[in-house]
């Protein structure tokens, strides 16, 4: 009975997960902003890409938490990279094909930050897009009410 049991756990496990959709995405333009983003800020140990149903998540791993001024740094290039046309044609277009054929709806973009390598992010920047046709972004510690933030 318990052997049943056991069974039946891993199989309602597996359903779930399967329930849980992500797309990695790899597209050149992609690897060119994770090449050029890696070598201008050294501290960055790895740098993923995933498309999920409602957000493109740019997940950064470190193994120390950086400081304010190189967190600023990687959302402005993330944020400026989000601006071009190669994010338009190759980012957007495989997210709205794999999530959102038919309305088209914008994904929101994080940032998440991974500063003990444990596979979870410690804290993210979060900018979602809005009715006027901009990303705005917003902090949160994942403890405290997420807060706007503004760039110099």
């Amino acid at each position: 009975m318990k052997k049943i049991g056991i069974i039946m756990l891993l199989v309602w496990i597996v359903l779930l997960s399967g329930c849980t959709s992500h797309k990695e995405l790899n597209n050149p333009s992609l690897k060119a902003f994770r090449e050029q983003v890696s070598q201008a800020i050294p501290e960055i140990k790895s740098l993923k890409m995933v498309a999920l149903p409602t957000r493109v998540t740019f997940r950064y791993t470190f193994e120390t938490k950086p400081d304010l001024s190189v967190q600023q740094d990687i959302v402005k290039r993330t944020d400026s990279y989000m601006r071009t046309e190669n994010f338009e044609t190759e980012v957007l277009a495989a997210y709205y094909e794999a999530f959102s054929k038919e309305d088209r709806l914008p994904p929101d973009i994080v940032v998440a930050m991974d500063t003990d390598e444990n596979g979870e992010a410690n804290f993210e920047y979060l900018a979602p897009f809005q009715q006027d046709g901009e990303w705005t972004w917003t902090y949160s510690d994942y403890q405290n009410k997420a807060e706007k933030v503004t760039f110099p």
